[in-house]
């Protein structure tokens, strides 16, 4: 899935000298705002925490610590899911046409600097910000890449494609957060997570689990024609919202 064909492009790639305004428009697209968002709440949510269990004390370090880290960790996120889409054109081309790559609004190669720096920022800003921030956001990445990136591409396979989700975004992310942000508190010296913490997670992994059910919901024809044989989630997905009696089957079935 390496080729872009011309047929289905809507422009030539633009240009962020001559085209600012929808070149970054396009940037916004291609980090996908809605994993931005979440992102972003959970930078904030496990900073709140952090800062109410440590009875820290708001200080101009410290909001620089949380800046930093939501810059890491949006570069992060931008790595990841700009490299799913390099490795998904053909399919996005079916089931995501509006994307930068599929619609031509970013070249294959304006895709992988952009893909590149980010990673890059993401790994040297959370290595100057801290060891706890550098093993969450180096995990990540590393699952990031192993999910989309042949020859591995866990996202071939059903189990280990939700295994990638539920990691990274129910406890990766969460803890390595929290662990992060209490050791910014406490000049050094990161808690163990506490109750709140934990249940934090387990209530984002709730939602992880409906995440990988029926995030490709959308996506089935394009599935079709690149994915052989469909993921089971697909399957699982179409029984949940087509029929009222195929919810209870769909979950045995997973």
């Amino acid at each position: 899935m390496s080729q872009i064909s011309p047929s289905t492009l809507t422009s030539a790639p633009l240009n962020p000298l001559k085209q600012p305004t929808g070149w970054f428009y396009a940037l916004w697209k291609f980090s996908r705002p809605h994993t931005i968002i979440g992102t972003t709440l959970s930078v904030l949510a496990l900073y709140v925490i952090a800062l109410a269990i440590t009875d820290g004390a708001i200080a101009l370090s410290n909001l620089t610590q949380l800046l930093g880290t939501w810059i890491s960790c949006c570069c992060g996120n931008i790595y990841i899911v700009g490299l799913n889409q390099l490795e998904d054109v053909e399919i996005d081309q079916i089931n995501k046409p509006h994307l930068p790559i599929a619609a031509g609004e970013f070249s294959r190669r304006q895709a992988k600097l952009i893909v590149t720096i980010a990673g890059l920022c993401a790994l040297l800003l959370a290595r100057i910000l801290g060891g706890w921030l550098f093993l969450m956001v180096s995990v990540s990445l590393a699952i990031g890449t192993a999910y989309s990136l042949p020859p591995i591409r866990l996202k071939r396979f059903p189990f280990w494609a939700a295994l990638c989700i539920f990691s990274v975004r129910g406890a990766v992310v969460n803890l390595g957060l929290f662990l992060h942000f209490s050791w910014v508190w406490q000049q050094g010296e990161a808690m163990t997570p506490t109750p709140a913490v934990w249940g934090l997670t387990l209530f984002v992994l709730v939602f992880t689990v409906a995440i990988a059910i029926f995030k490709d919901v959308p996506d089935i024809d394009g599935d079709k024609l690149y994915i052989s044989p469909r993921s089971r989630f697909d399957w699982v997905s179409q029984q949940c919202l087509t029929s009222p009696d195929g919810l209870l089957p769909s979950v045995i079935w997973v």
